[in-house]
This record gives structure tokens, C-alpha cells and sequence, in this order.
């Protein structure tokens, strides 16, 4: 018999807009997502780029990629996760997820790929969805890029 893991509570997580980071082609939106109120370590922003630059394929526009993504910085109640997502063909999202010990946010290990996110990083992933519905595939819309990355979350998840 296996051992049941450790329940988890939810409770809600302010998650904040941190600006773009632009790496190469590519721009990408970065949200802040938190187990505390508390500011993320600039060091957690490093971690952010890092996980960023590691997953985002090259080029960034061409190939069924539009250049545009997002990345999840999240302070969790045990460490950093970072979760990349980038947009393809229309519809497609692509992600990947990293993680870092709380004394060295910088320092970050790529997860399995199986991971998709947690329920609060999946809250975040949920918005970007939207985002994309509202802002590219709208009926009749010719889709707008920069639309897309002035949509923002602000709030608890």
C-alpha cells in the first residue's frame, strides 16, 4: 500500500502583474504569484528569465510561434516554481515548469513534463487562456498581439 501524500488547504494567492521580459524575439508577460503577500526576490525574477530563456524555442516568431508568452513566478509555502507558457498555431499552448529552492531562487531544476502547474499556477494559466480567446480568436478579430500582453491579473487566485 502506497502512502497518502500531505493535504494541501487552498487558500487564496495574490497573483500581480511584473511587467515583460523580452528574451531574443520573444516578449513575454511575467506574473507574481505568491503563498504570502510579500514582494518576489528579485533573485525570483533571475529565476523567471532563466526558466524563460532555458524553454522558449528559437526562433520565436515563425515555425507556428507568435513571439508571445508568459512565465509564473510563484512562491509557494516550500520553494519557487516557474511556469513558462508560449502560444502556437491559433491555439495551442506549450509549457514548461521549473523549480528552485527558497535560499537560492536563481538556481532552478526543470520538473517532469507531466507537470502542468498547481491549482493556484493553473488560476493564472486559466486567465492567459482567456486572453488568448478574447484577443486572437475572436471571430472575425485579426488577432492582437499586443492586446494579448496588456492583459493583465491582479488579485487572489
Amino acid at each position: 500500500m502506497t502512502e497518502a501524500p500531505e493535504a494541501v488547504s487552498y487558500t487564496p494567492r495574490r497573483v500581480r502583474p511584473l511587467g515583460r521580459l523580452q528574451i531574443d524575439d520573444w516578449r513575454v508577460k511575467l506574473h507574481g504569484l505568491g503563498a504570502t503577500d510579500g514582494e518576489l526576490e528579485p533573485a525570483a525574477r533571475e529565476g523567471a528569465r532563466k526558466a524563460a530563456t532555458e524553454a522558449l524555442p528559437r526562433p520565436g516568431i515563425g515555425g507556428g510561434r507568435y513571439g508571445v508568452g508568459f512565465v509564473i513566478a510563484h512562491r509557494s509555502t516550500n520553494a519557487y516554481s516557474y511556469v513558462v507558457g508560449w502560444w502556437s498555431y491559433g491555439c495551442l499552448l506549450s509549457t514548461a515548469a521549473y523549480s528552485a529552492r527558497f535560499s537560492d531562487p536563481a538556481d532552478i531544476a526543470r520538473c517532469p513534463a507531466r507537470q502542468a502547474g498547481c491549482v493556484w499556477e493553473l488560476a493564472v494559466i486559466d486567465h492567459e487562456r482567456r486572453a488568448w480567446t478574447r484577443t486572437m480568436l475572436r471571430a472575425g478579430a485579426d488577432g492582437d498581439l499586443d492586446g494579448y500582453l496588456d492583459t493583465v491579473l491582479s488579485g487572489k487566485v
